[in-house]
C-alpha cells in the first residue's frame, strides 16, 4: 500500500480512484493507514473465505489469522475488469507503476 500512496498524485492526475480491500479489524487498518499515511479508501474486515469465492485471491494465515493474499485489480469506467493480478505470497504483487501503466494504456483506447 506504501507504493500506492506514492503514486497516489499520479492517480489523481489521470481520475483514477485507489481503493485497498483489507481482511484487517478496524483497529489494525486504522493503524495501517495512519503508520503509512494513506490517503486512499482502505475497506476492512471483509471475511477471506467469503472474499476468495467473490474475487478468486489467495488466502493464507499470518499469526494463525486467516488473511486475502494480495489482488489488484483495474476496472473500466465501467466497471468490467480490465486487468486483475493475483499473488499467493509476498512475491508477484500487483505494483503502482502496473496499475499507472495500464490506466494510461486503457485511457489511450477511450
Amino acid at each position: 500500500m506504501a507504493d500506492f500512496q506514492q503514486h497516489h498524485a499520479e492517480f489523481n492526475a489521470l481520475d483514477t480512484q485507489v481503493v485497498a480491500l483489507s481482511a484487517d479489524m478496524e483497529s489494525d487498518a486504522r493503524e495501517t493507514v495512519e503508520k503509512l499515511g494513506l490517503d486512499f479508501t482502505v475497506l476492512y474486515g471483509l471475511d477471506p473465505e467469503s472474499t476468495s469465492r467473490a474475487i478468486g485471491c489467495y488466502t493464507g494465515t499470518r499469526e494463525v489469522r486467516p488473511i486475502i493474499q494480495p489482488a489488484g485489480f483495474v476496472l473500466r469506467p465501467d466497471g468490467s475488469i480490465a486487468h486483475a493480478v493475483y499473488s499467493s505470497g509476498k512475491v508477484g504483487r500487483f505494483t503502482a507503476g502496473d496499475g499507472l501503466t495500464i490506466v494510461k494504456d486503457l485511457r489511450k483506447k477511450l
